[in-house]
């Protein structure tokens, strides 16, 4: 018989036949319902690439937590092979997911502990991120004005909204009366494909304000767009999506940044990833007098921590006029 849920798995016993871990894991998976596309695309990668191979034919009753350190230590020594090593940060995801999947069984009465909980990983060091300063960010925005993008990117460096975010931003979102966009869902790559959904978190879903020459841009960008949709052959596409390719359809995520690196290398500019628009928005805004506050309400970062702990180490021309300020406001008189 085909074991369909969690429910229908026996406990193992003497008498019930062993579940191994890679059957387990798949009922698992196949049990997780309310999950976001990207989500599950992480996990179904980690259990196909990773947990199945090393932990697979292991029952799940006598998993113990040197089976799961072994694991990892045959993933650190065959990195010397692979292309792409797979990094601290990818062992501690599939962690994540092995934990999770391991606490439902203990839940379901499968096992009695959970054996990943006291396996202990290296600890993740902190990528370093590269951002552009005001001159370099409106110098790069000038000299990209006449492409397809320069709107978007402009979204992406003054407002610091996520990739996902700008690609699914329609015009129903757009308020130009107001100044304002609503961030409501999110694209993201699943496979091949890229999928719609809601934005990273709940803090995700915010408004944020635009300025009067973004709402400026914005309202002529809609124009240009109306006049493409008429001079289309055949019949026009009618998306409402703000920022689409050239033939009407959605963009695609990963192309988005691509253009972005093709566009930094063309101009000379000192390279940065996509998502380090994002990190400039926040340098930027800290810099021109934005409290903490507004920056991680404009990001959608769930808490104000989050925020204050991923910028304080990226922009130390802040903290230096910052320490300008208070020094001359105490030695002034």
């Amino acid at each position: 018989m085909k074991i369909r849920n969690l429910a229908q798995i026996p406990a193992p016993s003497h008498d019930a036949p062993c579940l191994t871990v890679a059957r387990y894991l798949s009922v698992w998976l196949a049990g997780k319902q309310s999950l976001r596309p990207s989500t599950r695309a992480s996990y179904e990668s980690h259990v196909r690439l990773y947990l199945v191979p090393h932990l697979g034919q292991v029952v799940l009753g006598d998993l113990r937590p040197e089976h799961i350190e072994e694991m990892y230590a045959r993933i650190e020594s065959g990195n010397g092979a692979r292309t792409r090593p797979v990094s601290t940060a990818t062992r501690r995801r599939v962690h994540a997911t092995l934990n999770s999947a391991l606490s439902t069984a203990v839940r379901r009465g499968l096992i009695d502990r959970n054996p990943a909980t006291t396996v202990e990983l290296p600890a993740v060091r902190k990528a370093r991120v590269d951002v552009w300063t005001a001159v370099e960010l409106g110098r790069f925005l000038g000299l990209i004005s006449d492409d397809r993008l320069h709107l978007l990117y402009v979204l992406l460096g003054l407002r610091g909204l996520r990739r996902g975010e700008v690609v699914a931003l329609r015009w129903s979102d757009v308020d130009l009366d107001h100044g304002y966009l609503r961030i409501e869902q999110s694209a993201v790559r699943v496979g091949n494909r890229s999928v719609i959904g809601p934005p990273k978190s709940a803090s995700g879903a915010r408004v944020v304000a635009i300025d009067a020459a973004t709402v400026d841009r914005l309202g002529r960008h809609r124009d240009q767009q109306d006049c493409e949709r008429g001079d289309r052959i055949g019949n026009p596409v009618t998306s409402d999506l703000v920022f689409t390719a050239q033939d009407g359809d959605p963009l695609d995520p990963t192309y988005v940044s691509r253009h972005f690196d093709k566009l930094v290398a063309i101009h000379g500019l000192p390279r940065i990833r996509l998502h380090d628009l994002r990190h400039t928005s926040a340098s930027v805004g800290l810099a021109a007098g934005e409290s903490l506050i507004e920056v991680s309400r404009r990001l959608g970062h769930s808490s104000i921590v989050v925020t204050a702990d991923i910028y304080c180490h990226i922009a130390p021309h802040v903290a230096q006029e910052s320490a300008e300020r208070l020094a001359d406001l105490v030695f002034a008189h």
